[in-house]
């Protein structure tokens, strides 16, 4: 049974309970550690991940002439994906949204000027309506009090030309793998930096692709689901929508 404690939003926005408790949590999972030294196959799904958000972002680009498009990353932790999309995107306009200062702090160092970065949560984004043509928002989405309200918070700001991508953990496969592995006794050797559910440490929804299906607000639509790093086995799914 999950240990993750129940939260409500207020007027939209987490509470300070949630702020304090998502603070901790921040310290005790580092990012870092996690995209630079899990096990190999986790960073080889991860560099999956960043990839194909990539090639979304490129060939949704070409198909609608976008040049310079404004890119926002709503969660954008400290900074890898925002790393990566500055690496092989050329935009003036890359903006990330975390509410965690730390995190920010590690951002600005990783990525310098190539990005704007602000403080600020997924459900309330500063930016005017129909202004952003991507609104990534990646792993991040399993953390959050209500999905529906940041969906639609994704859905307000993108342009009608735009293009939300999302990534999920298939945590339900996950778990039971997780719960394999462990029956061998090896879990500890392979995944020393990893929770054995994280639905019982930091996720408060475990999602399959499913679930995720149930907090999609009226309006926006499924473009296209890839599942990471396959068919066989979808640890992850990258989610377009628009």
């Amino acid at each position: 049974m999950s240990t993750v404690p129940k939260f409500k939003l207020k007027d939209s926005k987490p509470d300070s309970d949630f702020v304090q408790w998502n603070e901790s949590m921040s310290h005790k999972q580092d990012i870092d550690l996690y995209y630079e030294g899990s096990h190999p196959l986790i960073r080889w799904v991860e560099k999956l991940r960043l990839k194909i958000i990539i090639d979304l972002i490129k060939e949704h680009s070409e198909k609608n002439n976008l040049s310079n498009p404004v890119i926002v990353e709503a969660g954008c932790g400290t900074g890898h994906v925002l790393q990566s999309i500055a690496e092989n995107i050329k935009t003036d306009n890359l903006i990330g949204i975390d509410p965690l200062e730390w995190w920010l702090d590690k951002a600005r160092k990783r990525l310098g000027d190539k990005a704007k970065l602000i403080k600020g949560f997924a459900e309330d984004i500063p930016f005017e309506d129909k202004s952003v043509h991507f609104a990534i928002c990646t792993e991040v989405i399993e953390h959050v009090i209500d999905p529906t309200v940041v969906l639609k918070e994704l859905k307000r700001i993108i342009k009608d030309d735009g293009l939300i991508v999302v990534s999920i953990p298939n945590e339900k496969l996950i778990n039971r793998l997780k719960d394999v592995i462990d029956f061998f006794k090896i879990y500890q050797k392979l995944f020393s930096n990893i929770p054995k559910h994280n639905d019982d440490e930091w996720h408060i929804h475990s999602f399959d692709l499913n679930l995720f299906k149930k907090y999609i607000p009226d309006g926006l639509k499924i473009q296209s689901v890839i599942p990471l790093p396959s068919f066989i086995l979808p640890l992850r799914y990258v989610i377009t929508l628009v």
